[in-house]
Formats: structure tokens, sequence, C-alpha cells
């Protein structure tokens, strides 16, 4: 199980959940929580007459989570009902026994510290919830819990990390941990991480810049270290990132990731993910504007809650989630926002929006922590979605254009890439030794290494590729102005990815077969259509067949880089100047 699934069954078809089997009726801002109450209730059947269940597969404790809000939520068909104690216990017991001597467990990385916390975020919220029951019939539940969770917190006040989010969830378990068994260890280890500082940037962004995943990590562990220890300050980033993410927040409540450094990168992922830490800041906050974001969540059918953890079970421990929202406020619709700390764009227009973006890591590499993702530009209208532009040369194996930083002008956004290819020549003969011994180091273009010290090598016959490309909105309609210059004759394309599920319309030439379709548009302007939407693209080209983006970090490997979706490319030859246009029709 991926940290980024939902909780599964538990949270899934909301709409489609009738509000039956409640003994209240929902007042006072409780429609929501009676909603996933009943949704959660709805799988309480299946963990009572489940197998005997292994060490395997434990995820972060939701099945628990499902038994114990069934059993404590007073609205709920299953209060106090006694058949649900013994398939509590047996959860309870599972994490007891999966967990090493030393207070971690295996959970995709092996006696984890990270990752036992994020199982303690559910575990300890259980025990507490239980707590507040004062059920003598929960006495075993409860014993297993405490054991586990005493346990971890050895294991947490010692551990490390692998990555920048992980400092504060780790924070954020230590202070579950101590509000149930206090100790002072806790908050000392809790204070020896935070001393490091909570990176942000100008615009609100967390140093991981991941949208759709760890940013919300990081809300939601920093808002339960600051109401649990009472340190409000540490509220002050969550409400600046909270802020932001309705920015980078699409019609249709996905969020905008291309600019992420962590694996969600090219994924479709939800504001409901950050739905319980909107609505605590909206109660906490009297914040209108958090408030409308929690109610775009609570308006979409369907929609799952919260990575692998029921959220039924937090509206039990803490009170205020279940208060009213504050009334009035608006997500933003109409804006043209820059986001220099990411190299973003992001523009807005009703039931329209686009990105722009040219924050790549690039050349660093490929690799979780590296924004490398080639993508430059975005843009949606309803359900038709062009989920990725990107561009590239046949031009020594560079591989697909990486913008080297985003500079804006009013609303006109300007990304550049010259690539700079020599051919080396011999070494002065001061550094020459008779073995041919030298120095392992990047050729510098970066496309390879060699033991050849590039850097010490006089260069000559340097071969240049100037790529410049301009975004400008255009009553509604947005041009991609490309210029790209220096050496002739070097193929150039143009790759248009679009979400899949719809249909091209217009003079499109199609190579291949099945799933390996390749789509030149040849002339004039293309269409594609979903449903009831549609986006324009073009004029097309179409004066090579040279299609290939990967570039040597993935071919060297026999890997490839290919946007998913349905394709079409406009091909030709430098000098590459060229308008294609993108509107929604």
């Amino acid at each position: 199980m991926t940290r980024r699934t939902a909780i599964g069954e538990a949270a899934a078809a909301l709409a489609a959940s009738a509000i039956s089997g409640l003994r209240a009726q929902s007042s006072g801002g409780q429609d929501f929580f009676l909603r996933l109450l009943n949704s959660s209730n709805e799988t309480v059947p299946r963990l009572l007459d489940g197998p005997a269940a292994s060490v395997r597969g434990l995820g972060r404790g939701e099945n628990l989570a499902t038994l114990a809000a069934g059993y404590c939520a007073s609205e709920s068909s299953f209060y106090k009902d006694p058949t649900l104690v013994p398939a509590m216990e047996r959860e309870a017991s599972r994490f007891v026994a999966a967990q090493h001597p030393d207070g971690t467990i295996d959970a995709g990385n092996l006696a984890s510290p990270p990752d036992t916390a994020f199982v303690v975020e559910g575990l300890a919220t259980v025990l507490a919830v239980l707590r507040g029951a004062r059920d003598a019939r929960l006495a075993t539940t409860e014993a297993s819990l405490k054991k586990f969770l005493l346990s971890a917190g050895e294991a947490l006040v010692t551990g490390g990390v692998h990555t920048p989010n992980h400092r504060w969830v780790v924070c954020s378990a230590l202070a579950r941990i101590h509000s149930l068994f206090p100790s002072a260890k806790y908050v000392h280890r809790i204070d020896d991480w935070l001393g490091e500082g909570v990176y942000q940037d100008s615009d609100g962004q967390f140093e991981e810049r991941s949208t759709g995943i760890y940013s919300r990590v990081t809300d939601n562990a920093l808002v339960t270290i600051a109401r649990l220890l009472n340190r409000p300050r540490l509220l002050e980033p969550v409400r600046r990132n909270l802020e932001m993410t309705l920015y980078y927040l699409h019609p249709d409540g996905e969020l905008e990731s291309v600019a992420s450094r962590r694996q969600d990168y090219n994924t479709s992922l939800s504001i409901s993910n950050y739905y319980l830490q909107y609505r605590y800041m909206a109660v906490r906050d009297s914040n209108a504007q958090f408030a409308a974001a929690a109610r775009l969540v609570e308006s979409m059918p369907g929609e799952r809650l919260v990575e692998n953890v029921n959220p039924v079970i937090f509206f039990l421990e803490e009170p205020l989630l279940r208060q009213p929202l504050p009334a009035g406020g608006a997500i933003p619709e109409d804006y043209a926002r820059v986001f220099a700390g990411s190299g973003v764009a992001r523009l807005r227009r009703g039931d329209v929006s686009a990105t722009v973006f040219g924050g790549s890591d690039w050349p660093l590499g490929v690799a979780s922590g590296l924004s490398s993702n080639p993508t430059f530009f975005t843009f949606r209208k309803g359900k038709a979605v062009l989920h990725s532009v990107r561009m590239g040369a046949q031009f020594f194996g560079e591989g697909a254009f990486h913008a080297e930083g985003l500079v804006a002008a009013g609303e006109r956004y300007t990304l550049r890439q010259r690539y700079e290819v020599p051919y080396y020549q011999p070494l002065p003969a001061r550094l020459r030794n008779a073995r041919g011994d030298y120095r392992l180091t990047a050729a510098r273009d970066t496309r390879f290494l060699s033991k050849l010290d590039f850097p010490n090598r006089p260069v000559s016959n340097v071969q240049t590729l100037d790529q410049k490309v301009e975004i400008v909105e255009e009553r509604g309609a947005f041009e991609l102005r490309f210029d790209i210059s220096g050496a002739e004759r070097v193929p150039f394309v143009i790759e248009l990815a679009f979400r899949g599920g719809g249909e091209f319309q217009g003079l499109l030439e199609e190579t291949g077969t099945g799933g390996n379709r390749i789509r030149f548009l040849k002339d004039g302007m293309g269409i594609y259509r979903l449903e009831g939407d549609a986006i324009e693209f073009g004029p097309g080209l179409a004066e090579h067949r040279f299609v290939n983006l990967s570039g040597p970090s993935y071919t060297a490997h026999g890997a490839a880089l290919a946007a998913g979706g349905n394709c079409a490319y406009i091909a030709g030859f430098t000098p590459f100047r060229r308008v294609v246009t993108v509107r929604a029709l």
C-alpha cells in the first residue's frame, strides 16, 4: 500500500451512500461527518467476518480505526456493539506482532522509524478515542495499543529519517504518544528536530514541493504538534501553505503537481487529501476561504479522504472538527500567479486552468528529491485535459527540454535552455600519465561520464542549440511561441499529451498500432474532445517522425521517458519558429 493510497472502501462512494443506520440526525455542521461514518460502517461487516489476518499488509491501522469509530461514535449503528470488540483486539494484536524488538516495523522500508511514525498517527488516535469511551470491554485492545506505542516511542526518540517531511512526522507521532503517556524525553526529541527549522519558501511551499502528498503530510504534522504541545507558532507555515495550495487547484478539485520533487510529480491527486487540515484551520481561525475549500471537498461525490487512515476517527478525537464551518468564503477562480520558489505560474479563468513550469532541478539528475519533469505547460477545460506539453530535439541525444528557470513579465512567461555540446582535444601534456588513468568525470554537456578528465580538456567544434518558448495568454487562448535556433536542420518536436478517454479530430496522421499509436498533426488545427469539453491546438506541422525525448538518463539504461495518455506531435526542423495556440472550445 503506497502512501498516496486513499483509505479505500471506508470513505469511497460517499455520494452513493444513503444516510441510514444512524442513531442521530445531521445538525450543526454534522452532515459530512455522518456521511463519512455511514460509509465507514458499511465496511464493518467485512472486518468482522474476515479471515485470520497475518502481520503483512497492516497499512496504518485503517481497519482498527473503522471498528473503533463504529463502536465509539454515538451516532453509529454499531455503537457499543460487543461483536466489534474481538475484531478490535485482533487488529491491535497484529501491530504488536509485527513490531521489531527496537519498536520499529517494516512498512516498505525495513525497521523504519518514519514508517512507524506514520502508523503511530492512526493507532495513537484510536487509543485516545477508546480511552474517551471509558469502556471496560476495550481493556485488551487498549493494552495492546499501549504496548505498541510505548515501544514505538523508544524507536522514535533515537531513530533517524530519510526525507525532510519524515522529521515532522516523527515529531507528530511523538506528540501523540506524549499526549497519552507524558514523558520529557518525547518533548526533548521533538525540540531537537524542530531546532533544524521548518523550511518554507516565500510562496508558502515546503522544500519537497509535493502538493499532492508531502506538503499535506507536513501540514498535518505541524497541526498535530501545535495543538497537542500548545505550539501555536507552528500553525503559521500551515496557513501559508494552505493559502498557496488554493492557487494550485484545478476546477475539478485536482491539484497541480508538475513541480514536485517527489513521486507525485506526474499524478492526479485531489484537494480532498487536505480536508482535515482545511477544516481544522477554518474553524480555529474563522477562515472563510479555508471553509470554502472544505465545502468543495464535501461536494465531491465518491471522494476518498486522508491517506490510509479513516477520517472518522479524527473527528472523534478532535471535537473542533465537528463544529460548523464559518460562513462565506470562495476559492480563487480568476487569477495569474507566479510562485517563483517553484518556478511555477498558475492561471485560472473560471473552468479553464493552465500552468507554466520552469523550475526543474535538471541537470542534477533523475531521482526522488529532484524535480526533473520536462513538462512545461498544462491546460484543461472541464474533462478535457492537456496534462503535458514537452519538446526536444534530436541533438546529440540530449533529450527533452528542461527550462533553466521561469521569467515572468506581466502575463508573458519565458522559458529557455541552451545546449552546448563540444568535442574534446588531447589533455595538456603536463596532465597526462603513462598509464592512461584519468579521473572519472562528467562531460561538459552532462550526457555521459568517462575516465577522461573532461574538465581539464580543451574543447573545439562546439555545437549549440538555443531553445526558447514564450507563453502568452491572448483573449482566453494561450500562444506558445517557439524560437529554436543554433545548429540547423535538427529535427525538433513538440509533444502534446492529453488525458485518455477522449477522441482527436483534425488532420492527424497515425502510425503504429494499439497503445503504440503516434499521431502527427499535419496541418491546421487539431481538437481533443472528451464528452462535452474540447481543447483546440495547432496549427500542425509534420516534417519528420522523430519523437524520442528520453535522453541519456533513460536510454542508457533501456528506459524511456513517456507521457501517459493520448499524444499528438508537431514536428519540424531548426531553425524552428512557430506559434502553437491552445484554447478551450
